[in-house]
C-alpha cells in the first residue's frame, strides 16, 4: 500500500523531503481538484492520502463527503485548526475500528 500526498506545494514539500514518492500537487480551479482526487481515490495501490484543509474546501461536496467516507483509501486531512484532533481520532476509529483517546 502507497501513501500520497494531495495538496499546494507548500504543503506537500515536507512529506516529499520525508521520502513519499506520490505528490500530487493540487492547484488551480475545483474542477482540477476535484479531478486529481478522484483519480488518487480509483488507484488500487493507494492506503492512505493525506492532504490539508484547504484543498479539502476547494473540493466540491460530493467529492468531499466521497473522501471523508472512504476506508480504502484512507483520507487524512492535516489541519491547524482546534478541531484537528478530533477529525484525526474519527480517522482513526474508521480506518482501525479502535478508539485510541478513549479510556
Amino acid at each position: 500500500m502507497d501513501i500520497a500526498v494531495i495538496g499546494p506545494s507548500e504543503f506537500t514539500l515536507g512529506f516529499r523531503l520525508s521520502g513519499i514518492n506520490k505528490v500530487i500537487e493540487a492547484s488551480g480551479n475545483q474542477e482540477k481538484i476535484d479531478k486529481l482526487f478522484y483519480d488518487a481515490m480509483a488507484d488500487e495501490n493507494l492506503g492512505i492520502i493525506i492532504t490539508d484543509n484547504t484543498t479539502m474546501d476547494a473540493m466540491s461536496e460530493r467529492i468531499r463527503e466521497r473522501a471523508e467516507a472512504s476506508v480504502k483509501p484512507v483520507v487524512i486531512i492535516v489541519s491547524t485548526e482546534s478541531t484537528a484532533q478530533e477529525t484525526l481520532r474519527k480517522m482513526i476509529i474508521k480506518s482501525i475500528g479502535v478508539d485510541l483517546w478513549k479510556n
